[in-house]
């Protein structure tokens, strides 16, 4: 990702780090929200092959692209510009500034609530999926698989994971540690992906199971 950013900067910020130290402003928000967008499709594409890895390919290839002439962007981008507009509410603050409170009453950052934001969309993305099926014969992770061999593996049906995730209204938070913890890491792990502590991690590990078992019983 620090790459990316000095990249799309044209050197400005050397990494995500000096990027939002910054206040949001009109020259940076696009950035941010883009790099926001980016590491929230990067930590959901693990599990949710249907939707955010398209949208994750789509918004890669926009940010390399957009600039061409008639280029096209890709329903990836709409992840972006659901964070850049949520973000430029706050112009003149960081992102690390206080949002407000969640449900629970715990005080979450400016950047938080945009990664909530961004779940939000893509939770209306998956339901709009289920109900429009398509195949984007622009991407090739799409394309069918070969018929002589489409029966040798079985595929991964997600929709039970997807349901439950629903059910149990997990924070953004609370379904990226579940997110990773599904996709077979460690402790350790989870707290480089997530830039969190232990403790914040074990803290939700145990809120994920009681809702689980307030809805499901003991397992």
């Amino acid at each position: 990702m620090e790459m990316l950013v000095t990249k799309f900067s044209n050197g400005t910020y050397r990494n995500e780090g000096e990027l939002f130290a910054e206040p949001i402003s009109a020259e940076n928000v696009k950035l941010m929200g883009e790099m926001i967008a980016l590491q929230a499709l990067r930590t959901v594409k693990k599990f949710d092959m249907k939707v955010a890895d398209r949208y994750y390919i789509g918004l890669i290839k926009d940010l390399h692209h957009m600039g061409e002439v008639d280029y096209i962007v890709s329903d990836g981008y709409d992840v972006a510009q659901t964070a850049i507009c949520f973000l430029y509410q706050f112009v003149g603050r960081t992102v690390h500034e206080i949002y407000g409170k969640d449900k629970r009453g715990k005080e979450i950052t400016i950047k938080l609530a945009c990664y909530r934001e961004i779940d939000s969309e893509l939770m209306r993305l998956r339901r709009k999926a289920e109900k429009t099926e398509y195949i984007d014969f622009t991407d090739y992770k799409a394309l069918p698989m070969d018929p002589v061999n489409c029966f040798e593996h079985e595929q991964t049906d997600y929709s039970k994971y997807d349901e439950l995730t629903e059910a149990l209204q997990l924070s953004a938070l609370e379904l990226a540690i579940l997110n990773c913890y599904m996709n077979g890491m460690v402790q350790s792990e989870v707290c480089t992906e997530l830039g969190i502590g232990r403790g914040t991690i074990n803290h939700r590990k145990v809120s994920i199971r009681q809702r689980y078992c307030n809805l499901y019983g003991e397992f």
